[in-house]
């Protein structure tokens, strides 16, 4: 069922896309279906790991062997900064093959004219969601830090991180 939900966001995202292109010849639309439907796919997964890494948080616990463990940026974020960076080539590189004539206004700009979003309002939220990145990464960090401790004081850690941060405020348990 989610398998035929993504295939119809997708497609839904490839005409959307491909009425940009109405105008061109056969020949050229051609060339530039299979680069729509590569940006259509990625525009998708990118919706997709935004949720998980909104779901997950951006970071991930790992053990690699018996004394070798810590936090790492999640697999999530990982394809997602390597997806966003395609998907941004792509649509660039559809943008170009468009006459000049016939640009639109680059996507987010005429996204925040179309839902009448105030571009300041965008940053704010913008630099919200760094700060939590960034408070995040701090709490995965001493996470790391009492878990050395614990080792050096020869006690077993059994704690995921997750369950460590809802038990403690800032590294300190309550």
């Amino acid at each position: 069922m989610a398998e035929l939900e993504r295939d119809k966001r997708i497609s839904e995202e490839y005409q959307r896309i491909k009425r940009f292109f109405e105008k061109l010849g056969e020949k050229e639309k051609s060339l530039v279906l299979p680069l729509i439907q590569n940006a259509a796919f990625m525009r998708i997964a990118l919706e997709d790991l935004q949720e998980i890494i909104s779901e997950q948080g951006p970071v991930e616990a790992y053990q690699n062997g018996q004394n070798q463990y810590g936090m790492k940026q999640s697999a999530a974020l990982q394809a997602y900064n390597t997806t966003v960076k395609n998907y941004a080539g792509v649509i660039s590189k559809l943008y170009g093959l468009l006459p000049a004539d016939e640009r639109p206004q680059p996507p987010q700009w005429e996204y925040q004219e179309k839902a009448g979003a105030d571009p300041e309002e965008e940053s704010l939220q913008d630099e919200e969601r760094r700060e939590s990145t960034n408070r995040e990464i701090a709490l995965a960090v001493e996470f790391q830090k009492w878990q050395r401790e614990q080792e050096q004081a020869g006690k077993t850690v059994t704690v995921s991180f997750e369950t460590w941060k809802s038990r403690c405020k800032g590294g300190e348990e309550t």
